[in-house]
């Protein structure tokens, strides 16, 4: 049974939304933020003239690790690809962008405790920040796209997926302040 003197002046909807925005927030700054220092490592540390080393695979390292040589020259190689297979500009793009999403996810942790806790500006921030990350998914889908097969098939499902949620916490701040504003 409802009693009216148990209803909290704090919408639901946000505190919903909150949790949700806090969850993807936590992961998409680290999924960002590993992208950008993989771009980083992989830019910083290629040859000058662009020919990789052969592959070094220290038996200690492979224990420490626990794979067998067949296997580290296959990452050694399948890194290798990656990075011929990278336009000029693509790894500055990327970690630049990356970097730019790293700052917005973690910004929408602090928002989606906002949210919880409900603050009247919580919710046009919210509106802001995850336009913004799914203005920054559109623009490493445009990049991607510029780019050959191989980043295509690597990056292109992860963008697609955040761009679709990051539509979807907008969709949800919008629908909850119209509910909010017609109440």
């Amino acid at each position: 049974m409802s009693n009216e003197n148990n209803k909290t002046s704090l919408p639901h909807w946000a505190s919903i939304l909150g949790v949700v925005a806090i969850m993807l927030g936590v992961f998409l700054t680290a999924v960002q933020g590993n992208e950008a220092m993989k771009q980083s490592v992989v830019t910083n540390n290629m040859p000058a003239d662009g020919v990789m080393p052969a592959a070094d695979c220290p038996e200690e390292e492979l224990e420490e690790e626990g794979i067998t040589v067949a296997e580290c020259e296959y990452l050694i190689e399948h890194v290798k690809g990656v990075a011929l297979a990278a336009p000029d500009w693509f790894p500055n793009v990327q970690m630049t962008l990356a970097g730019i999403g790293a700052v917005l996810a973690f910004i929408s942790v602090i928002i989606g405790g906002a949210l919880v806790n409900y603050t009247p500006w919580a919710s046009k921030a919210a509106v802001v920040v995850f336009s913004g990350l799914a203005a920054v998914d559109l623009l490493q889908f445009a990049a991607v796209v510029n780019t050959g097969p191989t980043l295509r098939e690597i990056y292109l499902g992860g963008i697609l997926l955040w761009f679709i949620l990051h539509l979807m916490l907008v969709v949800g701040t919008l629908a909850g302040r119209h509910t909010e504003a017609s109440a």
